[in-house]
């Protein structure tokens, strides 16, 4: 860098040298100091300056693109409008009427028409709102009978089911009844099975017991006894020792206890 600056003094020297017009020196001393004193301040100034502008850095400017894309779009709708402006004519054209009308519709009273026509509408509207009110009043009435009915069917099932516990009480009670009735029955049936078998025991004695006894004694009691009895006793005895005895009872007493014996029921 120094190399640079010395060069480019020298030259600065040099061109002062000839711009001087200093060819013949008759005292070289006092010029050569003169110019060394004016290439000196030369010098300094130029380093200076040099020192100045030397650090400074430029700036780089930013390029402006939005405002560049907006003017290139307007520049577009100016042609666009250029080449078409029938049709932009037209649309200004449209939207003035457009506005007219409208300032116009707001300040012209309506018609009797129109009132007529808005008086019907309202009329209509009225008349809806009085059948959806009537409508939402039959929708009441029906929800209302409808929880009424349920209420009732509620009320319904509760008695049912109060019946039906009953009834199951009922039924229980009914059916611990007859198991102690068929215990009860059970007993009697068993009891009279013994009472039979003893009754059977005694009757097979007294049928040994008249057996062996004489025929006309063994008639002789049968005449006073019970007829049942006797029918029982001759049942279970032999068929001789029976007709022995039926030979001596009285015709009368043999008769009925012949009936007996073989079932039969005088008419």
């Amino acid at each position: 860098m120094k190399s640079g600056y010395d060069q480019f003094f020298k030259n600065a020297r040099k061109a002062a040298d000839e711009n001087s017009g200093v060819k013949f020196r008759k005292n070289p001393a006092a010029p050569r100091l003169h110019l060394d004193l004016a290439s000196e301040d030369i010098e300094q100034q130029i380093r200076r300056r040099m020192k100045m502008s030397g650090p400074k850095k430029k700036k780089k400017k930013s390029i402006p693109w939005k405002m560049m894309a907006v003017s290139f779009m307007g520049l577009l709708l100016a042609l666009w409008g250029v080449q078409n402006h029938e049709e932009v004519e037209r649309m200004v054209k449209r939207v003035e009427i457009t506005m007219t009308g409208e300032a116009v519709a707001e300040n012209v009273p309506s018609k009797p028409e129109e009132k007529a026509a808005a008086a019907e509408k309202k009329d209509e509207a009225a008349d809806g709102e009085k059948k959806s009110s009537a409508l939402t009043t039959e929708d009441i009435d029906h929800l209302t009978k409808l929880n009424d009915r349920k209420k009732e069917l509620d009320a319904r099932e509760e008695e049912l089911n109060r019946q039906e516990s009953e009834l199951q009480a009922q039924k229980s009670e009914l059916d611990k009844r007859l198991k102690e009735l068929e215990e009860m029955r059970g007993k009697i049936s068993s009891m009279l099975e013994e009472r039979v078998k003893a009754d059977d025991q005694k009757i097979d004695t007294l049928v040994q017991m008249y057996s062996n006894m004489k025929p006309p004694q063994a008639a002789k009691i049968f005449e006073t006894m019970d007829e049942d009895l006797v029918v029982e006793i001759l049942g279970r005895m032999k068929k001789k020792n029976a007709a022995d005895i039926m030979n001596l009872l009285k015709p009368e007493k043999a008769q009925i206890i012949s009936e007996k014996y073989a079932g039969y029921k005088r008419r």
